[in-house]
């Protein structure tokens, strides 16, 4: 398969702490999206991520997994990463490599603050980057105030995109506030459009009110619109989340239930629809895109049992062919990654998130060119990561 013939591209990578439901996200995102045929589970050990040994074992993420699905003819590349503390330098360099981020985290204001050296990376670099508000069945808390505490830990302004419709206790739908269309979730499909609930019409509109104006704070013309109690066009508050979030400038909030996959179809859609395109990612980074000098970076290296050594790279410039020589080294291999399946390419274009074979030398971290004065043109996670720990809540609360 050739990546030049898909209409276009998206990296994200699924982030966020040990036990938030990131693997189970994941695989919810390749069931809905017809990438897998039988949705597994973590417990029973049958998921496309967290597919070796260890991480079975542990139950736990322990390394990057990272799996393709297509979506609305866009090509999705999702990076699994780790939550546990001890594995943050694998979410760290698999960040760098991405497009968006979906920071994966439960309805508990007791545990919000686990997230803010993630948050500060993630400001730090400037990464467009999302929350879903995971298994919304076990919240305690109302959502306003969880979204009160993420904010205290969060320098973007948070944008509620959806307020949940509760019967007792029961989370059983949305209200999408941009369009302000109430769903109703069902197991194993998409949500189905229903009345808006009149008891909940006016927390909906001050729930809407308030995300207009968090984006209007960024564009002057829906500001006026709202002084003139004008209604602005659906159009126009997407293209202002699309604009604001592929600044990061602001952080879109989603809710919902991926063991279920509720809430999953929708998140989808907003990242099919705004996050940034890799050719804005590019050039954010400030990469020159050229098309004869391929320039990559490995996010992360593998040795497997029976491939050998693979290094999952980010491809930012030109096109990578099979057999081509990077750093003076010969490529034994192109490969899209399902977990631990393998699917052989010929090549790999700028945009595309892949596994190069047999890179004997080459490390996590490493910028890979034919030009050898490319070879530093990339900074690494590690420059930012100790400066960043040392000014995190965290860090500080631990010296005090």
């Amino acid at each position: 398969m050739n990546e030049r013939a898909l209409s276009g591209s998206r990296n994200v990578a699924i982030v966020g702490p040990y036990l938030s439901g990131k693997t189970t996200l994941l695989e919810s995102l390749l069931s809905v999206t017809g990438a897998i045929s039988r949705k597994g589970r973590v417990v029973d050990g049958n998921t496309v991520g967290d597919s070796t040994a260890e991480a079975r074992d542990r139950q736990m993420t322990v390394e990057i997994n990272a799996a393709s699905t297509e979506y609305g003819g866009i090509r999705f590349t999702f990076l699994d990463c780790p939550g546990s503390i001890e594995f943050a330098q694998e979410t760290y360099n698999a960040l760098i490599g991405v497009d968006a981020a979906v920071v994966v985290c439960e309805p508990n204001c007791d545990r919000v603050l686990n997230l803010s050296p993630l948050f500060q990376f993630l400001d730090d670099w400037e990464i467009p980057h999302l929350i879903f508000l995971n298994k919304m069945d076990r919240a305690h808390a109302s959502i306003a105030e969880v979204l009160q505490a993420l904010q205290a830990v969060s320098s973007r302004p948070l944008v509620l995109h959806q307020y949940p419709i509760r019967q007792g206790e029961k989370i059983t739908g949305f209200i999408d506030l941009v369009s302000e269309q109430a769903y109703q979730y069902h197991p194993g499909a998409p949500a189905d459009p229903v009345p808006l609930p009149d008891a909940l019409k006016d927390q909906e509109q001050a729930a809407r009110t308030e995300m207009l104006e968090t984006l209007a704070d960024f564009d002057d013309h829906l500001l006026e619109e709202l002084l003139e109690e004008i209604d602005p066009p659906q159009e126009e508050i997407w293209q202002d989340l699309k604009m604001e979030l592929g600044a990061d400038l602001i952080v879109p909030v989603f809710i919902g239930m991926a063991e279920q996959d509720f809430g999953v179809r929708p998140l989808l859609d907003a990242l099919l629809r705004e996050a940034p395109a890799p050719e804005a990612t590019t050039e954010q980074r400030g990469i020159t895109i050229e098309e004869v000098n391929p320039l990559a970076q490995v996010l992360k290296t593998y040795c497997t049992p029976q491939g050998g050594k693979l290094s999952l790279v980010r491809v930012w410039q030109g096109t990578i062919s099979d057999g081509a020589v990077l750093n003076g080294v010969r490529v034994g291999g192109i490969y899209q990654l399902m977990g631990q399946q393998q699917q052989s390419l010929t090549e790999a274009a700028a945009g595309a998130i892949v596994a190069l074979g047999r890179l004997e030398g080459i490390k996590t971290g490493d910028t890979l060119s034919f030009d050898s004065q490319l070879v530093n043109a990339l900074p690494k996670a590690e420059r930012s990561i100790r400066s960043m720990l040392w000014r995190s809540p965290l860090k500080n609360a631990a010296t005090r």
